[in-house]
């Protein structure tokens, strides 16, 4: 609005200047002054007309812990556009809690650019990001037009996950007691799931011989069976996490998110254990789904101290366990009893890196 009055003063003054002195100079300076404003207006429409916008917002923070929204625009006209402006408004579904990111930048003919900014402190769960329009303004920043995008985009905000070493053995990734899911590699005497099929072999017991098959092959074939998966590890979410402070938080959900993911890794079924509403609540982790379904769901607000191995025996009996992990609200991590790290907000990555975590 300020440049928009200089520029009315400005071409005020040429009139007066060429009226006063009867300046061919400054008449043409004036009338040129004047048809600037329908040529900016023009090409600001024409660039309106033609801009595609998408809408992303990064489910992972940055080394600062920061998370980044971005508006990526294509600028299909002919006309060069000085400055696009933007906001993109973020809401966790789950608390309610609002922020907002400004974006800017500009925009060549025929190309396409990322306005990125960032927000800090998102907690995880399920946010919503919308930007209702983008601003497109001329090079001396006089006028501007809005183009209505009305963008939103729905995404699972986790938190950091980082570097560390778990390490998990024989005995305690594989259960051979019954289990819900199967191993993708290992055969083993399920009669319920197959785990393979291949021909026939000495030795191989009859009742594996797959009759109808081998008959429309005119070979024998016989089918593998698998091996049921139990979850040996259970890790234990011990802390009343709405009460902790923002950095103790974020450093309490970095830990178990990078713990639950190197034992992932490890091919290593596990537990989630937390305690809510005065109940004990699981969820089993066997794939990298299961656990964005737990961020997904949990409720930091609900979340109680107590989720302890004897109320875990009571509440599960006749589901014994290899290994229980322990990670309580003073950021104390405990495995089979013994503390294992005492964890620093701000310092989360470095002691990650030195921890050596066997299950």
């Amino acid at each position: 609005m300020r440049n928009l009055l200089f520029y009315i003063l400005t071409c005020t003054a040429l009139g007066y200047l060429a009226v006063l002195y009867r300046s061919d100079a400054f008449l043409v300076l004036s009338l040129t002054a004047a048809l600037l404003p329908p040529f900016s207006l023009s090409m600001l429409w024409s660039g309106r007309k033609h801009l595609a916008c998408t809408l992303t917002l990064s489910p992972y923070p940055n080394e600062a812990g920061k998370y980044q929204a971005c508006l990526e625009a294509a600028n299909n006209s002919k006309f060069y556009l000085a400055e696009l402006k933007a906001k993109i408004v973020l809401k966790n579904l789950g608390t309610g809690r609002n922020c907002k990111v400004k974006l800017s930048g500009k925009a060549g003919a025929g190309q396409i650019v990322k306005l990125s900014g960032k927000a800090k402190y998102l907690e995880f769960g399920l946010w919503q990001a919308e930007c209702r329009s983008v601003a497109c303004y001329d090079c001396l920043g006089l006028f501007h037009v809005k183009k209505k995008i009305m963008l939103s985009q729905q995404v699972l905000v986790l938190p950091a996950c980082y570097e560390t070493n778990v390490r998990a053995g024989i005995r305690t990734k594989l259960s051979f007691s019954d289990g819900e899911w199967h191993h993708p590699q290992i055969s083993g005497d399920d009669p319920t799931e197959t785990l393979k099929l291949r021909e026939y072999r000495e030795g191989d017991r009859v009742n594996r011989i797959h009759w109808k098959l081998s008959a429309r092959m005119d070979e024998l074939v016989v089918a593998e069976m698998s091996m049921p998966i139990g979850c040996n590890v259970v890790f234990f979410l011990n802390a009343k996490a709405g009460a902790m402070g923002r950095e103790a938080g974020r450093a309490y959900w970095e830990v178990a998110h990078t713990i639950s993911q190197g034992l992932l890794e490890e091919e290593c079924c596990h537990f989630l254990v937390w305690r809510e509403g005065g109940n004990l609540k699981r969820k089993g982790i066997r794939k990298a789904e299961d656990l964005a379904e737990f961020w997904g769901s949990i409720s930091v607000g609900r979340m109680e101290r107590g989720a302890s191995q004897a109320e875990y025996r009571q509440e599960f009996p006749g589901e014994p366990y290899v290994s229980a992990i322990e990670w309580n609200q003073e950021l104390e991590l405990y495995c089979n009893g013994s503390l294992q790290a005492e964890i620093s907000p701000g310092h989360v990555k470095e002691q990650l890196l030195g921890l050596m975590l066997d299950v």
